[in-house]
């Protein structure tokens, strides 16, 4: 849901007034209205062809995903989902003051928190009745009629999940102003159209002069009146300001099914206090909105990075405005094809706009997957600026791959360290780069021009992990521990766990443990036998750059390794940056010319 952005109020029309009041359905008892809700429509709703990816008590609920491979144009967004409960569905909705209609609690024990998947704040979009075989869009409390008027079934509700986390825990966090607003006990007259959101107005609106009856406590200030009074004012009601501040849009009903007194509602079955926790942690945190369109920041004269291109006017926006003649994607176009992107349109358009477009797609949230492929990425886009290209470097959010990549050509090929290239960028553009992977990716890189052994400083720290019993003398010896002579105690970290954390260069590495004074080697990773035919547990810190990597899956080891990054002395930044444009000048030719 949206939140009202201090202008945006709404109202109850006559007609809306009368149908709330000439229904059939039985709705419970709101503890903001104060009043039995009655709704009543004769539109249906109808059920469509799924595809099931999971059950949980079939009787119950059944989570559904959709695929257009099956003739069928209905589509979800990627933030859209659809479940199938039986009745009583066990939710209550509530209606905003712009019109949208979202989960403002569960039943407790009901079949929609039984489901897992449905939260309170999610936005109904569509729903259909398992018996018949077409969705129908909810646009108003009116939609809901069959779904809320049956008293058995199963019923399919399409839903939307906010961009953002929902604050659950302000629901009721409102001033005594506007309790009464939304138990409908301050309401006010008035023929001003203008206030409407646009979703609530009436197709009749335009014949006779009729008025309106709001409920909106924004207007209940000196400044409110004189903007209701005149008539002669259409832009946004700025009296606002000093008017009570809501934490969401207000609310204008509240409403669900027919349910026992004794029901009780809450949030789901999730502690409030640890959700609330969760948001205070995720203060800051970035959240990718598709519906936005396409954001982007200049970086430099001739780096631009952002989200994805969408549709043929961002092409036409980054073509005649911004001045791009190349972009260098890193979407998939399976993620293209999940959110509606047609990438065939883009590519035509692309080529009318005389754009270079070269697709390079890297795993959305795979650092291991960026961390193989960003030299061949930072390649491609060195030999695009060395063409006097002016290039738009994208993914999907425009927050991971497309300013990792930014970040890490400016530290490999102008000799920038790493921290200041990630501050330089993130200064000049919103996201949260995968800076462990370049770091990782600049390690590979150096070793590439070292044969695959760093005979510098430590570049990465592994935990070594050994799981014995209780009570064992543990010891680690090695490569690494003075060539077998010197012996490294491990911790005893609770249970049968015990570790040993060691800096390492790249490299690879024989290593054992010794148990109660036993040689023993470990189960849980990689073994190899020695020149001299002894077994050995044997661990390769690090990798080693491609010009054409190779994406293999890792083997099974309980140890941990994450990397160092550090400062790098002068003989790593030169080796550095001859790798970087070793890898950068194996690439194919590009073409000048769109293809």
């Amino acid at each position: 849901m949206s939140n009202c952005n201090g202008f945006e109020q709404s109202a109850f029309t006559a007609s809306l007034s009368k149908k709330l009041h000439k229904s059939s359905i039985s709705i419970m008892q709101s503890s903001f209205w104060g009043i039995d809700i009655h709704l009543n429509n004769g539109n249906s709703t109808v059920h469509s062809v799924k595809k099931q990816l999971c059950s949980r008590r079939a009787t119950t609920s059944r989570v559904f995903a959709m695929s257009s491979s099956n003739g069928t144009t209905f589509k979800m967004n990627l933030n859209e989902y659809m479940v199938t409960l039986e009745k009583p569905l066990g939710i209550r909705f509530a209606l905003s003051v712009d019109g949208k209609l979202f989960v403002h609690a569960l039943q407790k024990g009901g079949n929609a928190e039984k489901s897992r998947i449905i939260m309170v704040g999610d936005t109904l979009k569509k729903a259909s009745v398992s018996s018949d075989g077409k969705l129908v869009e909810i646009k108003d409390v009116g939609d809901t009629e069959s779904i809320l008027k049956a008293k058995s079934g199963s019923f399919s509700l399409v839903l939307e999940r906010p961009f953002s986390p929902f604050p659950v825990h302000q629901l009721h966090l409102m001033n005594d102003l506007d309790i009464l607003f939304n138990r409908g006990r301050v309401a006010i007259a008035t023929w001003k159209k203008n206030i409407l959101a646009s979703n609530l107005q009436t197709s009749s609106g335009s014949s006779g002069n009729s008025g309106f009856v709001t409920f909106c406590p924004k207007f209940l200030t000196s400044q409110g009146w004189n903007y209701l009074n005149d008539q002669h004012t259409n832009g946004p009601p700025e009296m606002v300001k000093h008017a009570p501040a809501l934490l969401f849009g207000p609310l204008v009903a509240i409403f669900s099914e027919e349910v026992a007194g004794n029901a009780e509602w809450g949030y789901g079955s999730f502690p409030l206090e640890e959700y609330v926790k969760a948001l205070e942690r995720s203060k800051g945190e970035l959240y990718y909105n598709h519906s936005l369109g396409m954001r982007y920041s200049k970086i430099t004269e001739q780096i631009y990075v952002g989200s994805c291109i969408q549709t043929e006017a961002d092409v036409e926006t980054l073509s005649s405005i911004v001045g791009v003649t190349a972009v260098l994607n890193l979407q998939s176009t399976t993620e293209a094809a999940n959110w509606g992107i047609d990438t065939n349109l883009i590519n035509d358009s692309c080529q009318r706009c005389n754009i270079l477009m070269i697709n390079y797609p890297i795993r959305d949230v795979d650092s291991f997957d960026m961390r193989k492929k960003l030299p061949f990425c930072v390649g491609l886009l060195l030999r695009l600026l060395k063409k006097n290209h002016c290039v738009y470097v994208t993914c999907t959010s425009g927050f991971d791959r497309s300013p990792s990549c930014v970040i890490a050509y400016l530290h490999w090929m102008t000799d920038t360290s790493l921290h200041a290239a990630h501050n330089f960028v993130t200064g000049l553009h919103s996201c949260r780069p995968d800076r462990p992977a370049i770091a990782w990716a600049t390690w590979d890189l150096i070793s590439m021009v070292e044969s695959g052994r760093h005979d510098g400083p430590a570049t990465h720290s592994v935990t070594f992990v050994w799981n014995g019993h209780e009570g064992e003398d543990v010891y680690l010896v090695g490569d690494f521990t003075g060539n077998w002579k010197e012996p490294m105690k491990a911790i005893h970290m609770g249970g049968p766990r015990y570790e040993v954390e060691v800096r390492l260069p790249h490299g690879k590495f024989y290593y054992k443990y010794i148990t109660n004074g036993q040689w023993r080697h470990s189960t849980s990773s990689p073994t190899e036998r020695d020149e001299s035919g002894n077994l050995n547990n044997v661990i390769v810190v690090g990798d080693t750059a491609s010009v054409r990597p190779s994406v293999q899956e890792q083997k099974k080891d309980a140890n941990i390794v994450k990397v160092i990054e550090r400062p790098l002395t002068e003989n790593e930044r030169f080796m550095l940056a001859k790798a970087a444009r070793c890898v950068a000048f194996s690439v194919c030719p590009i073409r000048l010319a769109p293809k």
